[in-house]
């Protein structure tokens, strides 16, 4: 039996990108830090706020980001429109928190419900 994980080929696409980068470890002690599943909107959300608050993260990332997760992405992993506005969003919320550490920026930062 294959083990799981996360899948070999997202990560290639994502570990260049400042603050999405970040060991995978620290990645899935954030998802349970910040109450977030693993679903796509949740990845989303965490690795736009994890681009946000590093301090090399930039637009031209966020943009780069939106081309390789709705184009490249395996289908099952792929962001729609509303995926792509809380990337953005979380973004935002990173460069705000970016003097912070993560465990001390407020557990339901990023759960806010969809529109």
């Amino acid at each position: 039996m294959p083990e799981s994980g996360p899948d070999p080929y997202v990560q290639f696409l994502e570990n260049w990108i400042p603050g999405i980068g970040e060991c995978t470890e620290l990645h899935d002690k954030l998802h349970d830090h910040f109450g977030l599943d693993f679903s796509v909107n949740s990845e989303a959300r965490l690795l736009g706020f994890q681009l946000g608050h590093h301090p090399a993260g930039n637009f031209l990332h966020v943009v780069i980001f939106a081309v390789i997760s709705t184009i490249l992405y395996p289908t099952p992993y792929r962001n729609d429109w509303s995926d792509l506005r809380d990337f953005f969003r979380s973004y935002v919320l990173g460069k705000n928190f970016q003097l912070i550490s993560y465990w001390f920026i407020p557990r339901g930062i990023l759960a806010w419900q969809s529109i």
